[in-house]
């Protein structure tokens, strides 16, 4: 299943010569095709054992479909886990996490679908993951954290629909990596 999804995305990433239109009334006398415009994102990621809300901005760029945007996560309540110190000792805590993020993601292939301009969405969520424990000073693990997604976007009339795999790792063993990401995107222009 890996392997396949691997040889998707080299896949699209090596068609998108062919499916990219360039818009020659797009350019202006400074010779530059980039329109860059700024957004708002707003989402969740959501598996059956857990959820994270997130929050960001950034920019889209029109030409290229590439767009970055920086984005704050975080789990809206205190979730229980057990941490396994000792083969007879687990202590279980209350746990909330954040993740800053720099999300970097390229739409490609544009098609219709059901009369609604949409296209397969390709990206990462690089950040810092951090959290803590309610009742004691101890903190969970925190660190840099890379996590892929690949998905399906709809465009909606300068609000963006995504809806994605994520693979988001945040190092609890009881709860599973893979995540559904349903994401709003609203271009300001």
């Amino acid at each position: 299943m890996i392997r396949f999804c691997w040889v998707l995305v080299f896949y699209l990433i090596s068609t998108t010569g062919i499916s990219q239109v360039k818009d020659s009334s797009s350019h202006d006398k400074s010779g530059s095709y980039l329109k860059f415009s700024p957004t708002l994102n707003c989402g969740i990621h959501v598996n059956l054992q857990d959820i994270y809300i997130d929050f960001g901005a950034g920019a889209f760029e029109r030409t290229t479909r590439l767009g970055a945007q920086l984005n704050f996560a975080f789990r809206p309540y205190y979730k229980k886990v057990q941490l396994y110190q000792e083969p007879n000792i687990i202590r279980q805590w209350k746990e909330k996490k954040y993740c800053l993020s720099l999300d970097i993601y390229k739409r490609l292939l544009e098609f219709d679908l059901a009369k609604i301009n949409a296209s397969f969405l390709l990206g990462t969520k690089t950040g810092y993951l951090f959290g803590d424990y309610r009742g004691t000073r101890l903190r969970p693990k925190a660190g840099f954290t890379f996590n892929p997604l690949i998905g399906i976007s709809f465009d909606l009339n300068g609000i963006s629909l995504d809806l994605a795999y994520l693979h988001f790792s945040d190092r609890l063993a009881s709860v599973a990596d893979g995540r559904l990401m349903l994401s709003f995107n609203v271009l300001l222009n």
